[in-house]
């Protein structure tokens, strides 16, 4: 990188700052910390939550999965946007009128404390491994560019996320979040421009190119050869479905995004929030997969690893300056990312786990406290990716519907039939799910999509079946 390129990368950063400091300029409580007193414009969450869960992986691992393949990612996506709309119908009002400040709170009023707690430990434990999968991809750019190890990138963007993240708490984060989703669509725009003048005949030569051997193939009814419903994660079915269900997992259960969304100023806003930020997170995947099919066209080397393809393009062929804005977006992904899921830990830890056994500890300078405590866990997190050649934006998704199922089981027996199933029935579901979700990973080759419904039914069936008999013997 030149001096115009590190320029630009130190601009960004006292923009992020200056924001942080505005926007978190009236902390006076964990409760302002953690939810902004609720006094959040419903646009700024929506933008907030796109930002947190595609972040460096949309940046970077995303126009590697259409460099490889085509753009049938985006069916995910279409499924992605079913599902935020379920959730904001069926569980975002219960939320608002039980007034929760953790997720987990609405687990806790149906079968007590002691399973709301289990229940956040498993968020937290699902957190520190996904966010862990983020954070190490930043450090894939910024080692090439940079020359540092991976080790000293992951220690960078975190101690810089976490000094903004302490100023002002969510609020901080959101706003941050906010200019951080403008900035990473920024450097996109910028690349698509590059790539244009690089290549004669420009993108409509990609285009047609691209089209005339299948790259731009967005529906995938039939499975490929080899592959079948069940094991294609790209297929129609699966995917959609996949996408409906992990939605509702991630949107409906997970406090990382729930927690920014019952920060808004009414259900309806928080309902706004949630919808829209579906049809973004669309737009937004095809602005990058389309980009990876114009870096395929430039490489046309099929032996480059789907993580480095992006980081590859920027460190070869982008002029300085323009270097130096994408270094500061890839910055913009990991620190949105980063910083919502410090604040998120620290938020269910304090409310699920603090709160009732020691409500004088619920302080501002408690939750900064935690703050920088999972900002140490989510650095050590990264460093056990380093050497994955999958891509990573699958394998984040990976990690996360290896629970995300059994921990929806619980949302939706909680909404729907709670009255009916004990304690000891949810909770022997959740673990029978677990387990069966190791079967699934270890020793058959199902795609990754259907893990979440996979966990569900199991979470629910075996509740349901397992309160038949509790009840029968009582």
């Amino acid at each position: 990188m030149t001096s115009i390129d590190f320029t630009v990368l130190f601009v960004y950063l006292i923009i992020i700052t200056g924001v942080a400091v505005w926007a978190g300029r009236r902390q006076t409580s964990a409760h302002s910390f953690f939810l902004a007193d609720r006094n959040l414009p419903w646009w700024v969450i929506m933008f907030s939550v796109v930002a947190t869960e595609t972040s460096v992986l949309t940046f970077l691992s995303i126009p590697g999965i259409a460099y490889h393949s085509d753009l049938g990612f985006l069916q995910l996506a279409m499924g992605y946007i079913i599902g935020r709309w379920l959730v904001a119908r069926f569980l975002l009002p219960h939320y608002f009128e039980q007034g929760i400040e953790s997720t987990y709170e609405f687990i806790g009023y149906r079968w007590g404390r002691p399973v709301q707690r289990f229940t956040s430990l498993i968020f937290l434990c699902t957190r520190i491994l996904a966010d862990g999968v983020r954070l190490f991809m930043v450090a894939i750019p910024l080692a090439l560019i940079t020359g540092w190890s991976y080790p000293a990138s992951i220690a960078v963007i975190g101690v810089f996320t976490l000094a903004y993240t302490l100023i002002g708490g969510i609020r901080s984060v959101v706003w941050a979040d906010t200019v951080q989703f403008g900035i990473y669509i920024l450097g996109a725009v910028a690349t698509y421009v590059v790539l244009d003048g690089l290549l004669d005949g420009g993108w409509s030569n990609i285009l047609s190119s691209a089209s005339g051997v299948g790259k731009l193939t967005l529906f995938h009814f039939a499975s490929e050869s080899g592959s079948s419903l069940i094991n294609a994660p790209y297929h129609f079915l699966t995917a959609v479905a996949g996408g409906v269900f992990l939605s509702l997992a991630s949107h409906g259960t997970d406090h990382l995004m729930v927690q920014r969304i019952i920060a808004a100023r009414s259900k309806e806003d928080g309902q706004k929030a949630l919808i829209g930020s579906g049809i973004v997170v669309f737009f937004q995947f095809a602005v990058f997969l389309i980009l990876g099919v114009g870096i395929w066209f430039f490489y046309q080397k099929p032996e480059m690893n789907a993580n480095e393809v992006f980081s590859t393009f920027i460190l070869e062929n982008l002029p300085a300056g323009l270097k130096g804005l994408i270094v500061a977006a890839i910055f913009s992904a990991a620190m949105s990312t980063l910083s919502s899921s410090i604040n998120a830990l620290a938020s269910s830890t304090m409310t699920d786990w603090i709160k009732s056994a020691r409500p004088d500890k619920v302080t501002l300078a408690m939750s900064r406290m935690l703050s920088v405590f999972w900002a140490v866990v989510l650095i050590f997190g990264a460093t056990l990716f380093t050497s994955t050649e999958s891509p990573l934006v699958e394998v984040g998704l990976t990690i996360a519907s290896f629970t995300y199922g059994g921990l929806l089981g619980f949302f939706v027996i909680g909404r729907f039939a709670a009255r009916e199933c004990s304690k000891v029935s949810v909770v022997s579901g959740f673990v029978t799910s677990l387990l069966v979700m190791v079967g699934v990973v270890l020793l058959t080759d199902i795609a990754w999509p259907w893990f979440t419904i996979i966990g569900v039914t199991v979470m629910v069936g075996t509740s349901s079946l397992l309160n038949m008999f509790i009840r029968a013997d009582s």
